[in-house]
């Protein structure tokens, strides 16, 4: 057996990484042209390829500075409203006291302003209906279909004057058609500016629950305290 000397050690560390090298190669290759998952050129941190900042100024009710807790909720619900955009890097940081800054890598769009943008209000719906985020069925045929765009003749009036934003009559054919096709996973489906007078489709944080709600039947006015606590078996 040929003893090992320092040259052959060099070429085998080499040959290693060469090898390592190719199966790196080949791996983002198929990324590149095959998945369209990836890129050839490094992706550039925000401070490196720059991008939007939007600066919010936080404004109580009673038009006092807000509170460090306040500051900090105000925080939270912006930067998940940033994750559900689906815009990675971004930066959500507060400033003087009363400023919110919200740095976004690259080009921020439209939607995704108003969506940052926007007020917060507190909004209460009662829950008419619930299923499950399925958006296909199991056919005649047993292969998976999807269930079709709501037919625009579909009736959209319920036949029964509904006598609250509680009441089940509000789910029409063409409610619950839309209930069936819509799908939790698209971003463009955004309950944040639905009318407040009509019931609503969307679905739950993890998009594993959908439901209908009924009209707003309370907003934050109608509440004047909350307390938190904590409950359980004794």
């Amino acid at each position: 057996m040929a003893a090992s000397t320092p040259v052959r050690r060099a070429w085998r560390a080499l040959t290693g990484l060469l090898t390592i090298t190719a199966v790196l190669f080949g791996i983002n290759a198929l990324g590149v042209y095959v998945f369209d998952a990836s890129s050839w050129a490094p992706e550039l941190a925000l401070d490196l390829q720059g991008g939007t900042q939007i600066i919010l100024e936080a404004q109580t009710a009673d038009g006092a500075d807000p509170s460090a807790e306040q500051m900090n909720q105000a925080v939270t619900i912006i930067r998940q409203r940033v994750d559900a955009s689906g815009v990675g890097e971004a930066e959500v940081t507060t400033e003087g006291g009363k400023n919110i800054v919200v740095q976004i890598p690259g080009e921020a769009d439209e939607q995704t302003r108003q969506r940052i943008e926007a007020s917060a209000q507190l909004q209460l719906r009662a829950v008419l209906y619930t299923g499950s985020p399925a958006t296909s069925f199991i056919g005649e045929d047993g292969e998976s279909t999807p269930y079709p765009t709501p037919d625009p003749s579909l009736e959209s009036t319920p036949t029964v004057e509904p006598t609250s934003g509680s009441d089940t009559n509000w789910i029409t054919p063409a409610l619950q058609a839309e209930f069936l096709a819509y799908d939790c996973a698209n971003p463009d489906n955004d309950p944040a500016n639905a009318p407040t007078d009509e019931p609503l489709i969307t679905c739950d944080a993890s998009g594993t629950v959908k439901y209908i709600l009924g009209p707003v039947e309370l907003d934050g006015s109608s509440i004047v305290d909350a307390t938190s606590g904590s409950f359980g078996d004794k």
